[in-house]
């Protein structure tokens, strides 16, 4: 599992934010919905407050509950990551603290590859490293590969805290 730790100072995520229950396997049609949702021209505005890594438009969860049990709820952003003081009042805004990112690389088939990936954190790199979560968005940044379309480039943010194991 390719994956490096990131220290990374106070930051927003903004964009458009809507509650959905967690599937764990395929596209969440939820998710996909609120995306349809959104004008294209708000998605250019949000595109552009972007100024930071991860670069772009990403997805952005909030867990509402302790577990990744199946049809637990989420809050999903539409967002870019930025340090924009002053975002339209229009778009959803999550404050984000000072602090560690474990920030994890896939390619594979679009979403298998990177729900595979999410699962492999939380079930073998977790235990396996001197870390545990901590508050904050997950951050996933997808792009269709240049090779092969049906695949996508993803990168996956974990706030996370150094255990003293």
């Amino acid at each position: 599992m390719r994956y490096r730790i990131v220290e990374k100072e106070a930051f927003r995520v903004v964009g458009k934010k809507a509650r959905v229950p967690l599937i764990h396997r395929g596209v969440n049609p939820h998710i996909a919905e609120h995306i349809r949702s959104i004008p294209p021209e708000t998605t250019l505005r949000i595109s552009g407050l972007s100024d930071q890594d991860p670069q772009g438009v990403v997805s952005a969860t909030v867990r509402l509950s302790e577990g990744f049990e199946e049809g637990g709820e989420l809050d999903y952003y539409h967002a870019v990551v930025t340090t924009a003081a002053e975002p339209p009042d229009d778009l959803d805004v999550l404050d984000c603290p000072a602090g560690t990112w474990a920030v994890f690389d896939s390619t594979g088939p679009f979403p298998q590859a990177l729900q595979e990936m999410w699962g492999d954190v939380a079930a073998q790199w977790m235990p396996a490293n001197p870390y545990e979560y901590r508050p904050g968005p997950e951050i996933l940044r997808t792009r269709p590969s240049q090779d092969d379309p049906a695949r996508s480039e993803a990168q996956l943010w974990i706030p996370v805290t150094r255990t003293t194991a």
